[in-house]
């Protein structure tokens, strides 16, 4: 039983769902809790709304959906099931997983019928669409651009709420995202859909305690103006307070990593961890994020926070090497370069690789927009630029002949097509990898050779997307305890719950999708009357 804590005598508003957040699952939550009735309301710590969900590629992955059956593409949940099975190393849940699966198809048919969202199929394929159960189409689903985007930009006209969306401070794929793509493109139309609701946000309001009476979660104690802010929720709280990148003492205690160059919104600082784990709430998966290489340009900042930007890796004309200037990962599959990052020499105690550096030609710079992005950020000298491999080496501080000896390995395998050491472009999703960039490339399009000069070369650092590890709710979002019983009134969705619906492994969309999925699922179950319709 949760601990019982102090309730106030008067409360500054009553409601009968709190969503924490303004991710996807708590919009969502609030949608779909007002259509049933119940009185809802958005808790939002910072002044932007969608969290992680708008800096994303806004993609959902949702097996069996009508588009894909519109489409004549074959789906089942069997197969699903079978491939989350064969991904998640034993680490999944299987209540979860088939809450998932069972509730997606169910979401978005909802969302777009009684919301502006408009979802299309998006070409990227399953990860591991070649093992069992995988598909190399049709399951990631996205905002349609050509519906989303003439819509939200005639929208602004009406609908001051779009002003709210966060927007990305730098666009993924150097500048070629429209502003209401992705990730914007799904929390547009949900924020219209709140404003035309009249669902109450309450912006700059930072939820700090979870109020428990007689075992139950009762309300909040927020922080709003610089006083507390009480907030009754009858039928209970939903946390989609997304992950903890931005929390330092949590990424020493919990993950591979002493901090992380995070690439999500600064406010995801774990508030709704910390304040479910007072409350006594389990946790799981909190060693797992979603690991991508970043730069760091000195004295660059958002926020009054340092800012970190993506870059592209995995194409023709581009390896990634350790200090000693040796390949160490298959630079077209992502998860395989968080690998790198932490992978562990045991006999010396340190870090086998770290840290990676991205080395390039003059070709892949230039078609990437890499030597160009040098000269527009408040200082270059983030990328080194040198006429000979051995030179760019002393200037990045690795051995010379190690570089130039993995260079010429990698150039005789890459116009061959073939990567022997770590088998870069192998797999269906790989193969997509390549041709978004070098669509008519053959045999592989993420091989091409480094011969080009001058070379470039930058430190990468660990960044991550989304930490997926979090509290753990049952197939109803109801966060549960460490003996696996429900914490009465309290919910979860979003990055502040552990991806237990696919367990150690990741695929595109799954976090959207299952902040969604969750949101809505608890949004019924507090209809229904919480745990009285469980």
């Amino acid at each position: 039983m949760a601990k019982s804590t102090s309730v106030p005598d008067h409360w500054d508003m009553e409601v009968d769902l709190a969503a924490v957040g303004s991710s996807m699952g708590g919009m969502t939550a609030a949608i779909y809790g007002h259509d049933l009735g119940l009185r809802t309301v958005l808790v939002e710590k910072s002044g932007a709304l969608g969290g992680g969900t708008a800096l994303s590629g806004g993609v959902l992955w949702i097996p069996y959906n009508h588009h894909m059956a519109k489409a004549g593409i074959a789906d089942s949940r069997e197969e699903a099931l079978t491939h989350i099975r064969r991904i998640s190393l034993g680490r999944h849940d299987e209540e979860q997983a088939g809450a998932y699966l069972d509730c997606g198809p169910e979401v978005i048919r909802y969302l777009e019928e009684r919301t502006p969202l408009k979802l299309a199929i998006e070409s990227s394929p399953d990860y591991y669409a070649d093992l069992p159960g995988g598909k190399p189409g049709g399951r990631q689903l996205y905002p349609d651009p050509a519906l989303m985007i003439p819509m939200l930009k005639e929208a602004e006209k009406t609908h001051p709420i779009l002003a709210r969306v966060r927007r990305d401070p730098v666009p993924f794929f150097l500048g070629l995202r429209d502003v209401w793509a992705e990730g914007r493109g799904l929390i547009g139309p949900l924020a219209m859909a709140c404003a035309d609701r009249g669902i109450g946000m309450l912006f700059d309001t930072r939820a700090r305690q979870l109020l428990v009476s007689e075992g139950k979660v009762v309300g909040l104690r927020a922080e709003r103006e610089g006083r507390d802010f009480f907030i009754r929720a009858r039928r209970g709280v939903l946390l989609a307070t997304g992950g903890f990148e931005w929390n330092d003492e949590m990424n020493r205690r919990y993950m591979n990593c002493c901090s992380l160059s995070a690439l999500t919104p600064h406010s995801n600082e774990g508030d709704g961890h910390i304040m479910g784990m007072e409350v006594g709430a389990a946790t799981a998966l909190m060693d797992h994020s979603i690991y991508q290489p970043t730069i760091q340009v000195e004295g660059e900042e958002v926020e009054g926070k340092p800012f970190h930007r993506p870059i592209a890796y995995g194409y023709p004309g581009n390896i990634i090497v350790n200090r000693h200037g040796k390949r160490c990962c298959n630079e077209s599959f992502y998860p395989d370069v968080g690998r790198a990052f932490f992978a562990y020499e045991k006999v010396n105690s340190e870090l086998a690789n770290a840290p990676l550096l991205w080395i390039a030609d003059k070709a892949c710079a230039g078609k990437l927009g890499i030597s160009a992005m040098a000269k527009i950020t408040r200082s270059p000298d983030w990328l080194q630029k040198a006429d000979t491999l051995a030179e760019l080496a002393g200037k990045l501080g690795i051995p010379a002949e190690s570089l130039v000896e993995s260079v010429e390995r990698f150039n005789r395998f890459a116009r061959e097509g073939v990567d022997p050491d770590f088998h870069r472009g192998e797999t269906t999703y790989q193969k997509w990898w390549g041709r978004r960039i070098y669509p008519d490339r053959e045999p592989n399009p993420t091989l091409g050779p480094l011969e080009t000069p001058p070379f470039y070369g930058c430190t990468l650092y660990a960044g991550s997307v989304g930490n997926l590890g979090g509290l753990v709710v049952n197939k109803n979002a109801e966060v549960i305890d460490a003996e696996g019983k429900v914490i009465p009134g309290l919910y979860g969705t979003s990055n502040t719950t552990a991806l237990l619906c696919h367990g150690f492994a990741y695929t595109s969309g799954a976090c959207q999708a299952k902040s969604m999925i969750f949101g809505y699922i608890a949004a019924r179950h507090a209809a229904r009357g919480g745990d009285r319709g469980r």
